[in-house]
């Protein structure tokens, strides 16, 4: 909802895009129920659309797409809500707090189909994205952006991430920028706002006809150079001087490459420090570029070349990786015998004591998991050989903070079962588990999922228990070395409504029972026939599953010999379960 606001905002505050035929895309995945100082992002998004769009100029001729609102872990989730009209505004705002939020995020594909849409007339065509997350459906935007500009049509795509992390705006930025559009990156509720004013207040400006920057912005000036010769997969140092903006960085890519994204290796740059950067795989001449985040897009503010060798031995991997990952190594080598790849400590000199390792008869690339602190560490290839094992290559590895991040509602009943969506590292052994509010240890969940088990890479199911109260929702990290908590997230887990059971007062032995009912109809939860006053949930003389009766009368069969007895119904919780409604039945 807050990218279909932010694509309002620009089409209805500047006049030139008034007059032109404009798409909002509308993020619906379910990562919008991630919460920003306590309220669901799609709460601050459907709040700053209707006030938006009450001030849509009248000839405003914009429309409305939208993913992932009607079906979870489908990537084909995209549909024209609103085909682009003048007037539209008051359909849009009810289309959108009408929608549910639930599933995947294929925002380039969304785009491709609105450019599609767009593409009927011969005026300029604005697609108008937000996004909360990246790509989850296996497409590049960067390629969809380079293919839309090679069309030649005038067609200009805006992006504004919403609680992105710097790592996943540099993902989706290229959209942006190589359609001639603005890449905005709003962490919290404030700065959307700014950034809304800031999209709508600005003018907007003419797409450029060549790659040099428009006139009304100051480039810095930068240098970058280096004197080493690095042998391929080893890190190098790389001396610059520029803006030290926060998000400029240093990349190294294939020699000439203009573009921007899809870069080999790259690293941000840090004041007053030399950065590193990690050589390629293949020997050759690369460049190396001191790229800006300027406040309109990125540019290359200076070039400079690196020679590259090649070597008998080598390691090629990423200079840096999060705390807990799994990650990939490319290794040259003898790759014999009981040769191995491991992550030690920085200094370590033992050829024992790894963190993680991988031996080379299981596979080029191996495959390793980062230690679960933050710091820094040796990548190594050991030879394993009868005079004992040799160290053949090190390269230094920099382990980074893990994030994880879990969205769902606030609020759910008991005994229901809650969709998590769910951001992280994703290794083999992390878990989203339900707890107590207070519950601090790493063991004793109430219900937990495997996120390498996720059936869509990005939800998974939990079961709520039978009793109300403060919960919260956690993703742990299964790292060398122990678990971690990276993300817990409060959740108000509210009692159901009474439930409704009707049944005959008195019935025959061994009579049919027919019971009318009404409840939760959770997965596992039953009715069932019992005698007067039995306190377990077991034992039942008959009983039926609701979710098999598809609201229809449950018929039970009621006992051979007389006495008192009653009809239940029985909600399964993760944690057991529990009565919530019974009515009396007497066989005679």
């Amino acid at each position: 909802m807050i990218r279909l606001l932010l694509f309002f905002l620009c089409v209805a505050s500047a006049p030139a895009l008034a007059a032109e035929r404009t798409m909002i895309i509308l993020d619906a995945s379910g990562s919008m129920w991630g919460a920003i100082d306590g309220k669901p992002k799609l709460e601050i998004a459907r709040q700053a659309l209707r006030q938006t769009l009450a001030r849509l100029p009248p000839g405003a001729e914009v429309g409305l797409m939208a993913y992932g609102h009607r079906e979870r872990g489908n990537c084909a989730d995209i549909e024209l809500v609103v085909p682009p009209a003048p007037g539209s505004g008051a359909a849009i705002a009810a289309a959108a707090d009408k929608m549910r939020f639930l599933g995947k995020t294929p925002l380039t594909e969304s785009v491709r189909q609105a450019a599609s849409a767009l593409r009927s007339g011969e005026d300029k065509a604005t697609v108008i994205l937000i996004t909360d997350g990246v790509e989850t459906c296996a497409a590049d935007p960067c390629a969809l952006a380079a293919e839309l500009e090679a069309t030649g049509i005038d067609f200009t795509a805006h992006v504004v991430g919403f609680g992105l992390t710097r790592e996943e705006g540099r993902q989706v930025a290229c959209l942006a920028e190589r359609t001639g559009g603005r890449y905005i990156r709003a962490g919290n509720e404030a700065e959307l706002r700014d950034a809304l004013a800031r999209t709508v207040a600005a003018p907007p400006v003419p797409k450029p006809q060549t790659a040099a920057p428009p006139p009304s912005v100051a480039v810095p000036r930068a240098t970058v150079s280096t004197a080493a010769k690095p042998a391929i997969g080893t890190s190098f140092t790389v001396k610059w001087t520029g803006p030290a903006a926060a998000n400029d960085y240093l990349d190294i890519v294939p020699a000439g490459t203009k573009d921007i994204g899809n870069e080999l290796s790259y690293a941000y740059v840090a004041k007053g420090t030399d950065a590193a950067l990690r050589a390629p795989g293949t020997p050759g001449t690369y460049d190396i570029r001191y790229v800006w985040a300027g406040p309109d897009q990125h540019r290359v503010l200076a070039t400079g070349k690196v020679e590259v060798g090649d070597s008998k031995v080598a390691l090629i991997a990423p200079a840096s990786v999060p705390a807990g990952s799994a990650f990939e190594v490319t290794w040259k080598g003898p790759g014999e015998g009981h040769d191995y790849v491991d992550v030690v400590p920085s200094g370590h000199k033992e050829t024992a004591g790894e963190l993680s390792y991988a031996y080379a008869k299981q596979g080029n690339p191996a495959t390793l998991r980062a230690p679960g602190d933050v710091g820094r560490y040796a990548l190594r290839y050991v030879l394993e050989a009868p005079g004992g094992r040799t160290v053949l290559v090190s390269v230094p590895l920099e382990v980074t903070a893990a994030t994880a991040a879990l969205a769902f509602p606030p609020k759910a009943k008991v005994g229901a079962e809650l969709t998590v969506n769910w951001r992280g590292p994703k290794g083999a052994g992390d878990y989203v588990d339900l707890v107590p509010a207070a519950h601090r240890q790493t063991t004793g969940e109430t219900d937990y999922a495997y996120v390498d088990k996720s059936d869509d890479g990005e939800t998974v199911e939990l079961k709520l228990p039978a009793q109300p109260g403060a919960y919260v929702v956690r993703y742990v990290l299964e790292a060398p070395g122990g678990r971690r908590e990276l993300a817990r997230v409060p959740l108000t887990v509210e009692d159901v409504e009474p439930v409704m059971l009707k049944a005959p007062a008195q019935v025959a032995p061994a009579a049919a029972v027919e019971v009318d009912w009404s409840g939760p109809n959770g997965k596992g939860d039953y009715v069932d026939l019992v005698p007067a006053g039995a306190a377990e949930t077991s034992g039942e003389l008959d009983y039926a599953y609701t979710r098999t009766l598809d609201g229809k009368p449950a018929v039970l069969t009621a006992p051979s010999a007389p006495g008192r007895f009653e009809v239940r119904y029985v909600l399964q919780g993760v944690d057991g379960r529990r009565v919530l409604g019974r009515v009396p039945v007497e066989v005679r």
